[in-house]
């Protein structure tokens, strides 16, 4: 199965959005679990007003006795409408007072029968805060970063020793906010290889984030990348084998077993929001980019 982390070096350029829509957007057939592993804490369960009833602090607990793969779907929850989630810590202290069970946690995320998207927030130094353990079992890393020409200077000034810290793990970028800068410069800038670019869609975003009702949210620009960016990251469907639960991963209950993930987020009085057709992103001006400088990364971004 398929490990993803998604990530930010500097700001807050729609971490936890850009994970619970790609989620969310996972292909028929393919088991998903959602991880927020944000060593400042996780933020769904307050969004949703949901108590959890296990998250990463219960299964850090489990971690220090024995852990197997089967064990972490006693420690997961569920959105409304299904989609199961693992959610975070209350704050940077718990991260660091559990730090060293990370190695024993991310090697049962990396051994579950089903793909991860973990959302691990932004990028401390040294890749502290269990972050390092988790990107060692991850096939992909896609970093966050607003197109804005400071963004991308501090992403690029990131990248060298980030990526001596991947060591080959495959690095993507993927331009966030109002497009300053299009795809394709940000890509000669970094020397990486970037993705779609998260569109700005404030009513899908707050759909996300239980602030508001939408209609059709599966239509809106933002749940329309994240199919795109979940094939581009070579996550294909799976043809279903036998019965409609046949296959599912231990833990997740027969009658959330076929549950819509976009049916997490449908309202009950839903608002239209009016989702016009256009480019992701625009073209800069010839030589924009120019004053930051593309810098080789080497296979960094391969």
């Amino acid at each position: 199965m398929t490990l993803i982390a998604l990530a930010s070096v500097k700001g807050s350029p729609g971490v936890t959005t850009a994970a619970t829509a790609l989620a969310a957007s996972w292909p028929e057939g393919r088991q998903v679990l959602l991880v927020e592993a944000d060593p400042f804490g996780g933020d769904l369960a307050p969004r949703y007003a949901m108590a959890p009833t296990g998250g990463l602090s219960s299964l850090f607990a489990a971690a220090r006795r024995t852990l197997v793969p089967e064990d972490v779907w006693d420690h997961v929850d569920h959105l409304p409408g299904g989609l199961p989630v693992l959610f975070g810590l209350g704050g940077m202290h718990q991260a660091v007072a559990n730090e060293k069970a990370w190695p024993i946690v991310a090697g049962a995320l990396s051994a579950l029968d089903a793909d991860v998207v973990i959302d691990v927030g932004r990028l401390l130094p040294n890749l502290a805060g269990g972050v390092r353990d988790v990107l060692a079992r991850a096939d992909a890393l896609v970093v966050l970063c607003q197109s804005t020409l400071e963004a991308i200077v501090h992403l690029r000034e990131a990248l060298p020793g980030l990526a001596a810290e991947l060591r080959g793990l495959s690095l993507l970028v993927v331009p966030a906010g109002a497009a300053q800068f299009s795809a394709a410069d940000i890509g000669r800038t970094l020397q990486v290889e970037v993705l779609p670019p998260m569109p700005e869609d404030p009513g899908a975003a707050a759909a996300l984030a239980n602030r508001r009702s939408v209609k059709r949210l599966e239509r809106t620009r933002l749940l329309r990348w994240a199919d795109d960016t979940v094939r581009a990251l070579g996550i294909d469907a799976i043809s279903p084998v036998g019965s409609p639960v046949e296959g599912n991963s231990p833990g997740v209950p027969e009658e959330q077993a076929g549950a819509d993930p976009i049916g997490a987020f449908l309202p009950n009085d839903p608002v239209d929001i009016d989702q016009p057709e256009g480019a992701l992103d625009r073209t800069a001006m010839e030589g924009q980019l120019a004053g930051a400088g593309p810098a080789s990364m080497g296979e960094a971004g391969r």
